[in-house]
């Protein structure tokens, strides 16, 4: 399957890439991606999770919602089916719901909060995984047309994730 981009959708991210390549503060490019993220695809909660394998572990570096997800928090690098499916540096979309709750220890949680639809995409750097955005809104917001580019929009962002 092909996706093309709109022009329109070009050159946001022509300009996303031009100021995040910039930028010295790793902070700011964080705020950065939020805003552009928001723009493009739309979240309730917008996370940045970068993997510690060292420790077997996904930690939280970026987070619109501290209460639910404090900065530090962290996931197991798990061998679930979500880890067999996200592992080899693909996106990761779950539409609704039924998703959730197959896919998400805490879906309740997230089903509570009108969160039912999900898009991760992974942060590639010398062929490693090093780190995972992740917008969740509500159900059916994600499409898989939005994944090819949401991954164009994360690899701009490799260095927040290698400076933290």
């Amino acid at each position: 399957m092909s996706h093309h981009l709109r022009d329109d959708q070009y050159q946001r991210l022509v300009a996303f890439q031009e100021q995040a390549s910039r930028l010295a503060d790793t902070e700011a490019l964080m705020v950065l991606a939020e805003n552009a993220f928001q723009d493009e695809f739309g979240h309730k909660l917008f996370t940045l999770l970068k993997v510690d394998r060292a420790v077997g572990v996904m930690r939280r570096i970026y987070s619109t919602d501290l209460n639910y997800s404090p900065l530090g928090g962290t996931k197991p690098l798990a061998d679930d089916e979500w880890s067999k499916r996200v592992g080899t540096g693909r996106h990761f979309l779950g539409r609704d719901g039924a998703d959730m709750e197959r896919y998400f220890v805490d879906h309740k949680t997230l089903i509570n909060m009108g969160l039912e639809s999900v898009l991760n995409t992974a942060v590639i750097w010398r062929n490693e995984i090093i780190g995972w955005i992740n917008l969740l809104d509500a159900a059916e917001h994600y499409t898989v047309e939005m994944c090819d580019l949401a991954g164009l929009y994360s690899q701009c962002l490799a260095p927040a994730f290698l400076d933290e």
